[in-house]
Order: C-alpha cells, then sequence, then structure tokens
C-alpha cells in the first residue's frame, strides 16, 4: 500500500502483519510509486479511479494509452463528475492523441489511443 509521508507511520501501526506500505512522499509522488512497481516486477499496469487521479497520470504524461468509452447519452447535471479536472495536459489540439482503435461494445464504442510515441 502507498501512503503520504505523513500516513505512514499510522498506517503501519494499524496495519500491522497485514500490508506492506510503502512511503510515496508528500505529497504522494506517482513516479516513486511507479518505479517502486517496476522493481516488484510490474511491467503493466491499469489505473482506475476518479478526475483527480486520471488528472495527475495526464497531466504527468505518465500514462501510455488511454481507453476512452462514449456512452449515447448527455449528463447535463452541471454538478457531475468530470473525467478530468484543470491541469497542463501534454495532447492537445496541437498535439493530438493518435487513435488506435475504435472498438463498438454494444451502443457504446471504446476507443484506445495511444499517448506515447513507443
Amino acid at each position: 500500500m502507498y501512503c503520504s509521508s505523513e500516513a505512514i507511520n499510522g498506517g503501519r501501526e494499524r496495519l500491522a502483519g497485514l500490508a506492506t506500505l510503502v512511503d510515496a512522499g508528500n505529497p504522494v509522488d506517482l513516479t516513486t510509486i511507479l518505479a517502486d512497481l517496476t522493481h516488484r516486477g510490474v511491467e503493466r499496469l491499469m489505473v482506475e479511479g476518479g478526475g483527480t487521479v486520471y488528472t495527475h497520470f495526464l497531466t504527468a504524461g505518465l500514462a501510455d494509452e488511454l481507453h476512452l468509452v462514449i456512452a449515447p447519452f448527455f449528463v447535463g447535471d452541471t454538478n457531475a463528475p468530470r473525467f478530468v479536472g484543470s491541469g497542463q495536459f501534454p495532447h492537445h489540439p496541437a498535439n493530438r492523441m493518435p487513435l488506435e482503435e475504435p472498438c463498438p461494445i454494444g451502443d457504446v464504442i471504446l476507443a484506445r489511443y495511444r499517448l506515447t510515441n513507443s
């Protein structure tokens, strides 16, 4: 389990013997987490979360693919969660993400975009 430096000691006390806790910095540093996962043999990682998690990974350029599902309806509630928050993203109208694969699934479409040159 990855924790901020502030939470690591309390987490170790509460989870003693139940989980391995890793200090991921304060604030939590995603590159530290990814380096630790690589060291542990993780070669491929699927990130799921909310807008904050997606914003952090995408603005930091730490994702190599984006799988985006497009559904045939609109959410008009201004309080509805958004896919990402505000940030400086490496992909924008002048640096578009190449579409690798459109895949229909029932009445939705899964679009797989490449985010890196590799």
